[in-house]
């Protein structure tokens, strides 16, 4: 083998888990960069949601005073109407919702607007943000966070309520001498709002924060409440007396205590965003730390590797040019039989020179070389041209040595064949160290392919039953043994595609949604891109099972809608003995299937899924698919 090849197959196997890796570097900083992104933008939509939710508070309060002093005349609640409306212009910038309340300030001031009206002015703008408020959290997907904010937003929902019984009862109670009644309609719409949000926050907020609301619920204050609504929704005239301002300052307190509450899941929301991009952080460093350290450790070992593996073959080219002046030197008369024989050629063969002369070459013919090749050879020779080649040869002792040859044919001066010399060198230690770096090559692949199944947390030895029973399905289809050889070191590639699929769907427990799915599905895509450009058998055949091993025999399959025989053979082999292997395998979203649920799936797949012929090779030789199974448990 020429050291060029040498090194261009050294090339390939260090290049191999280098893109790999950088692959996943690439995708690792995509996926944290977008992660960091979604939670500043949660982070961002939690403060508003805060910011908001203060607001409406605010807004409730200057509702409900509002409510008061225009059915008063103007009398009452000047000092606290002034109070709020600061509080509610310290927080409306974060709205667009100024130049309305200014507007209906102006109203209420000049007293040109009833109370209604007002009240419904107020609980507009308070609805609109509220509509605001939900918008937020349906930008937000965090499971976690959904279990607050949903039970948050009927609490909200359930202080409205209640803020409108105050804002609209105040006004009813402010004259008490003409109520208004459609002051007391809204109330009593507002109490059954008010119950029905109540039922769907138990149902959806945890115990704890239940039992603070029944706590509420169950003070002074709330029974207070709950009789005057009691009372009034009986529609007795005239209407029982209240103090105007005993009854909003004691609705106050439970709506400012329901507030409390609701300060607590806005509490939590933010400490467990702010506690969430710190750990996101930390992890994205752990992580990135240890990918680093593990492309630094696979560039040190690949070069470890290929520097003792060019001292060998530097070595051995010392080796060959040492053969190179005292090659291994044979003549041949025209009927093939030596007649000379060196000392290089003696000493490689184990026979004496004695024991050669006279004798053809197919003393040492090894039973390994085709036939066709000594045809081929002898028809070269004969038609008075030079031949080249690589030949196996035996040794006296059974053993065997590998000679690049060159014969010529020596013509005398008629043109004829007088004689014909052999000219070889022993490059017998180069052979097998290809071999060896065949073997290594082999052995690397099947890593990588491991290291794909591990990131999806599948064992190793999943890779390793695949390739056997690809190399017991391709043995019995009839494929040569090359085709096997390649098949079986190939076929532990299948899922590498799945390195470039991003943690939160390759690991997802549960069902994938279609646009997940179809994310998954561009693995078999991936997985041919990193192949497909190698003039490589090996890396070929790894390029068509990436690639095919999806395809369904019916033509339902993915990525290309392949039918039948348009389907590889390496690819319709491997779909059947990775779906046979991960059937009994427990993965993210399912259990291990029973052998009898497996066999019954493939045996009604046959001519769906998989090609009939391997189906029947299958059964026919079950045993020894289970053996390897059980082997490679």
């Amino acid at each position: 083998m020429k050291s060029g090849s040498l090194l261009t197959q050294l090339k390939i196997l260090t290049f191999i888990p280098l893109l790999i890796l950088s692959v996943l570097f690439f995708v690792f900083l995509y996926d944290s960069f977008r992660e960091i992104r979604q939670l500043q933008t949660l982070r961002d939509n939690t403060q508003t949601i805060q910011n908001v939710s203060r607001l409406i508070t605010d807004l409730q309060r200057e509702r409900g005073l509002s409510s008061g002093y225009l059915e008063s005349g103007g009398k009452r609640f000047v000092g606290e109407l002034r109070t709020v409306r600061y509080a509610v212009d310290r927080d409306v910038r974060i709205s667009d919702f100024f130049v309305v309340i200014h507007s209906l300030r102006k109203q209420i001031d000049a007293r040109c607007i009833s109370s209604v009206a007002s009240f419904i002015a107020y609980s507009t703008v308070i609805k609109q943000l509220q509509t605001r408020f939900l918008a937020l959290t349906r930008q937000i997907d965090d499971v976690d966070l959904l279990k607050f904010l949903h039970p948050f937003i009927n609490l909200s929902l359930v202080k409205e309520a209640l803020g409108q019984i105050r804002g609209s009862l105040n006004g009813v109670f402010s004259d008490a001498r003409n109520p208004n009644k459609k002051l007391l309609y809204l109330a009593l719409h507002a109490k059954g709002v008010m119950d029905i949000s109540l039922e769907k926050y138990y149902v959806t907020a945890s115990s704890a924060f239940a039992q603070r609301v029944r706590h509420i619920l169950a003070s002074p204050e709330y029974r207070y409440v709950d009789g005057v609504i009691e009372r009034i929704a009986l529609l007795t005239f005239p209407l029982p007396k209240e103090d105007p301002g005993y009854w909003f300052e004691t609705a106050t307190k439970v709506i400012d205590r329901i507030g409390t509450v609701e300060k607590g899941y806005l509490d939590t929301l933010r400490d467990y965003t702010q506690n969430k991009i710190v750990r996101t952080k930390v992890q994205i460093l752990v992580e990135l730390l240890a990918l680093l350290a593990l492309i630094t450790f696979i560039v040190w070992l690949g070069k470890t590797l290929r520097d003792k593996i060019l001292r060998n073959v530097t070595l051995l080219q010392q080796y060959k040019d040492a053969v190179d002046r005292s090659s291994i030197v044979s003549k041949a008369d025209v009927g093939g039989r030596i007649t000379y024989a060196n000392d290089k050629f003696c000493e490689i063969s184990g026979y004496s020179r004695e024991e050669l002369l006279g004798k053809p070459h197919n003393i040492v013919r090894h039973p390994d070389v085709p036939k066709a090749v000594f045809k081929e050879m002898w028809q070269t020779i004969l038609d008075k041209k030079p031949w080249s080649g690589i030949v196996k040869n035996r040794k006296k002792s059974g053993d065997f040595y590998v000679v690049e040859a060159t014969i010529n044919p020596i013509l005398n001066h008629k043109g004829e064949i007088e004689e014909f010399i052999a000219i070889r060198n022993d490059i017998t230690e180069v052979i097998k160290l290809h071999e060896e770096l065949e073997r290594t090559q082999e052995e690397m692949i099947l890593r990588i392919g491991e290291m794909g199944e591990a990131r999806s947390q599948e064992t190793a030895q999943h890779v390793r039953r695949v390739a056997k029973y690809s190399e017991l399905l391709g043995r019995y289809y009839g494929l040569d043994d090359a085709e096997i050889k390649r098949l079986t070191v190939a076929s532990p590639m299948h899922d590498i595609g799945k390195v470039a699929i991003p943690d939160a769907i390759l690991k997802k427990p549960g069902k994938l949604t279609d646009e997940e799915w179809e994310i998954m599905k561009t693995h078999a895509e991936i997985g041919y891109r990193l192949f497909k450009d190698s003039d490589k058998p090996l890396m070929q055949a790894a390029a068509i099972i990436a690639h095919e091993h999806h395809e369904k025999y019916d033509g339902s399959g993915y990525p290309r809608g392949l039918k039948g025989e348009e389907i590889h053979i390496f690819g319709r082999i491997t779909a059947l003995a990775d779906v046979f292997d991960a059937l009994g395998s427990n993965r993210y979203y399912k259990k291990a299937w029973s052998d009898e649920e497996i066999f019954a799936y493939i045996r009604q797949e046959r001519g769906k899924h998989f090609d009939p012929k391997l189906v029947d090779i299958l059964f026919e030789h079950l045993d020894e698919f289970l053996e390897i199974r059980e082997r490679f448990r």
